[in-house]
């Protein structure tokens, strides 16, 4: 791997080397005496197995592996920790002669069991995924600068993220390597606590998995190189690997990537000052982060599920931004609002004895947010905080609402010409695209996203029709 940052290569050979099994281990368990030669490799799965031969006379079962930790160590080099929780799958061959053949699986695990060690530390992140899956070009960004030593490369592959107190984390994509994979490489500039850098790392996986449709897997290798303020408490390497969920891939990301002739492609590109906002959006509010995954995940699935994930999410992001602006009411004049509320809860009162005191409860709660805007208009309300005009169309989308809450199908006289799985789609893909608008327009993003609640449905009958799609793009909207 051709990089300026040495460090990388270092990492990778590490890397490499742990996953293909080569070292020669030794495994202590919490029984005296009993130390056993080990190989710990990777699998299929991304899990890493534990492998070593039990002698026949040892009284050895899975029951150690999930009550207990472990330690693999090769002396005066390195130790592996172990530990119970992470613990997935134990297998025995047991022979009737000689030693037995123990496999356990586990789908993490780490090099130092003390937590204050990655509080004060640089990080560094390795995010493995498949180059067949996702290349990195397949996000419409704007790149900051190239990893390759040839500085004077037009090639781009790297940002930088920006946080308090410039302490930056440069994010690359090495997928110059043999293989079908490639990493995604965060490395941290300066000390910082290892949750946020969790965080940030969390929320870059979200804006690929929201824009460019491609969520790379919470799996990967969290690396330190330093600890502690003075020289003396150098550690000469902290890993630790998780494996806690697949990448998630979908056929609709939100920005394109295709070159128009006639369209300015940087209307279609985010920017990295965009980058930055929308990773500082979701690392500091998670009602935000959470919408978002939302958002991924109505995207990867088909029928009315899409509709009702796009709702939640629609409605998460609206709520938070309405906690930040002025609370629309039907009736905007004060005095003549205060005087239908006391009016109001004052014939009220006059029942207070003849009804059961939780109905009455539930009827006062009503009488007081009686000049509360419908849920429809009110997340209408937020596009127009936003400066977001919303068309005949949109405002449909966002009053089948309560349809999908519901279980129930939109239906629109006005939209007889889509057949109803239509209808339900472009629906659906709209809620994802008006959600996904409120966000970007948040960090300043003010150019166009693909509109795949018309593109798809255009495109599916012009293949029904045998009309040929060469060289047809995208439907898009604008911010």
């Amino acid at each position: 791997m051709d990089t300026i940052f040495e460090q990388d290569k270092h990492m990778m050979t590490f890397i490499e080397g742990i996953e293909k099994g080569e070292t020669d281990f030794l495994l202590g368990v919490d029984v005296p005496t009993r130390v056993y030669k080990a190989k710990f490799e990777k699998n299929d799965e991304d899990n890493f197995v534990l492998k070593f031969s039990v002698p026949e006379s040892d009284d050895f079962n899975a029951e150690y592996f999930f009550s207990k930790p472990a330690v693999l160590f090769v002396p005066h080099k390195i130790q592996i920790l172990l530990l119970n929780t992470d613990a997935l799958r134990f297998t025995q061959t047991i022979n009737e002669k000689g030693p037995q053949e123990v496999k356990v699986t586990y789908k993490s695990f780490g090099t130092e069991a003390d937590p204050s060690k990655w509080k004060n530390s640089k990080h560094c992140a390795c995010i493995r995924y498949s180059k067949e899956a996702f290349r990195y070009t397949d996000m419409s960004l704007r790149y900051d600068f190239t990893t390759d030593k040839n500085q004077q490369s037009s090639w781009r592959n790297a940002f930088v993220l920006r946080l308090a107190g410039d302490n930056n984390i440069i994010v690359s994509f090495e997928e110059r390597m043999a293989g079908g994979d490639a990493y995604c490489v965060f490395r941290a500039q300066k000390r910082m606590d290892i949750a946020l850098f969790e965080k940030v790392v969390e929320a870059v996986r979200i804006v690929y998995g929201l824009l460019a449709g491609y969520c790379f897997a919470d799996r990967g290798y969290f690396i330190s190189d330093y600890t502690g303020e003075k020289p003396k408490d150098r550690v000469p390497l902290i890993v630790r690997y998780h494996n806690r969920d697949k990448a998630k891939k979908h056929k609709y990301p939100l920005l394109d990537k295709t070159h128009y002739v006639d369209d300015d492609h940087k209307q279609l590109e985010l920017t990295t000052e965009q980058m930055n906002a929308l990773v500082h959006l979701f690392v500091k509010n998670e009602e935000f982060a959470r919408a978002a995954k939302l958002l991924i995940d109505a995207s990867a699935i088909d029928g009315t599920s899409r509709g009702v994930l796009a709702v939640v999410a629609l409605e998460t992001i609206a709520n938070q931004l309405m906690q930040k602006g002025p609370q629309a009411k039907l009736i905007t004049d004060k005095a003549i609002a205060s005087q239908l509320n006391y009016e109001l809860n004052k014939g009220l009162k006059k029942i207070k004895e003849k009804v059961v005191a939780d109905d009455y409860k539930k009827l006062e709660s009503k009488v007081n947010s009686v000049n509360n805007l419908p849920n429809a208009v009110k997340l209408e309300s937020v596009f127009e905080q936003l400066l977001i005009e919303l068309d005949e169309e949109e405002q449909y989308c966002i009053s089948c609402r309560n349809q999908f809450l519901h279980g129930w199908l939109p239906k629109n006289k006005k939209f007889n010409f889509l057949t109803e799985h239509e209808l339900v789609f472009m629906v659906s893909q709209r809620l994802i695209m008006l959600s996904a608008m409120l966000l970007l327009k948040k960090t300043g993003y003010s150019g166009m996203v693909n509109d795949w609640g018309y593109t798809e449905v255009v495109k599916l009958r012009a293949i029904g029709e045998g009309r040929p799609l060469r060289h047809v793009g995208n439907a898009h909207r604008k911010v």
